[in-house]
């Protein structure tokens, strides 16, 4: 008797990997999501994803929030194709561009101690804030918005601090507070001045030295 024999012709397996969740560049923090595409995989593949090459996941998609600038992802895939030759095959890699700013704001002012009644303006000075927003408070309560505020009722000891909002790209965290100023305001004084003598009289006679000091008050 015969026998007929089937020769299949082998197939050589590829995996290519795209980024279909996210972005690149991306904001640190931001998830990302890659998706492998086999050719001559068979019916049943399977994925080995890793991360400058240390493994992260398997399966068909991988999916990240904490990759870092720089990172290289890349997928392998083991195909069960028949004849495939070689049975594996690696994709290239994928570099991530990773971005992040730290916003920052300080605050200032030339008023400080202040006289009772006396107009203060604070300054605020970002860092990284785009387009900021301002909230300023006195003593953790709101008292108005705007990169300036002005106050003429502020007592001692108040303490005067702002919040910015960052609208700058992958500003992280979006809100920071800036410094705390504690105000000195003193209350409003009367200066005065008293004169006497202390060298010589009142009478004098004519031609005798007579020496006057002054005595201030505030």
């Amino acid at each position: 008797n015969s026998t007929t024999i089937t020769i299949n012709p082998s197939v050589t397996p590829s995996v290519s990997t795209s980024l279909t969740s996210g972005s690149n560049p991306t904001c640190a923090g931001q998830p990302v999501t890659f998706t492998a595409s086999p050719t001559n995989g068979g019916s049943t593949p399977t994925y080995q994803w890793s991360v400058n090459g240390t493994s992260v996941g398997t399966g068909s998609t991988y999916s990240s929030s904490s990759l870092t600038n720089g990172a290289v992802v890349t997928c392998v895939m083991t195909s069960n194709a028949s004849c495939a030759t070689p049975a594996t095959a690696s994709s290239s890699g994928i570099t991530m561009q990773v971005n992040s700013v730290t916003p920052a704001v300080s605050i200032s002012t030339s008023s400080n101690p202040a006289c009772v009644g006396s107009a203060v303006t604070f300054t605020a000075s970002p860092t990284n804030g785009g387009t900021p927003t301002y909230q300023w408070t006195v003593n953790g309560q709101n008292v108005g918005t705007g990169s300036t505020y002005t106050s003429s009722s502020l007592n001692n000891g108040d303490q005067v601090t702002c919040a910015m909002a960052s609208t700058a790209s992958c500003a992280s965290p979006a809100s920071v507070t800036s410094n705390t100023i504690n105000m000195s305001v003193t209350s409003p004084v009367t200066p005065a001045v008293t004169v006497g003598i202390t060298s010589g009289s009142n009478p004098v006679c004519e031609g005798t030295p007579v020496t006057f000091s002054a005595t201030p008050a505030n």
